[in-house]
């Protein structure tokens, strides 16, 4: 018998089957979690698996509804400044590492391939062409800081479990994106 999918409204099939894929992963790895055979240490390894799946099924419903918005594959970032011909005029005595400078400041604005932006990137332009709103924005932002936190080189301070609440507030950033995408 085959299951039906649980993101019916994704036209891309490849992308639907994937995230089918990541939901069936994510629905294994709670029973795992709230088995009672496992110790606290690995309960937190599995919960921060789910997080890093359920932030990836937001990424990907954002992206493809960002794609079906701008309807192509390439999309203009917002504009930023860039600095140009950079010149040192004097290095403060009281800090060696400050110099007072003389640039060109221009504003750019970057084209990149919607495939190759992250998840801030996705966030900011999802907000920016009205997808999500600025609470929206916000939880997803929550959910992009837990995820980050796999990236155990760059915290500031020991690296603290997840719990059911961090898990509970994943998902319901998770079926919020998908209501707002299914639309």
């Amino acid at each position: 018998m085959k299951k039906s999918s649980n993101f019916p409204f994704v036209d891309d099939l490849i992308l639907r089957k994937n995230l089918d894929l990541v939901f069936d992963y994510i629905v294994e790895l709670i029973s795992i979690s709230e088995s009672n055979k496992y110790e606290d240490a690995i309960i937190g390894s599995f919960r921060k698996t789910i997080i890093i799946y359920t932030a990836t099924i937001i990424e990907a419903l954002l992206l493809w509804k960002l794609k079906e918005k701008v309807k192509g594959n390439v999309i203009e970032l917002e504009e930023d400044w860039k600095y140009k011909d950079v010149r040192k005029i004097y290095t403060l005595e009281e800090n060696p590492l400050e110099e007072i400078v003389w640039c060109k400041r221009i504003k750019e604005t970057e084209k990149k391939k919607i495939s190759k932006l992250n998840l801030i990137e996705t966030n900011r332009l999802c907000k920016k062409y009205k997808i999500i709103t600025k609470s929206d924005f916000n939880s997803v932002e929550k959910v992009r800081d837990l995820r980050n936190r796999l990236h155990i080189g760059g915290l500031k301070k020991l690296e603290k479990g997840y719990t059911k609440d961090d898990l509970e507030f994943v998902f319901k950033v998770a079926k919020r994106t998908k209501e707002l995408v299914s639309k």
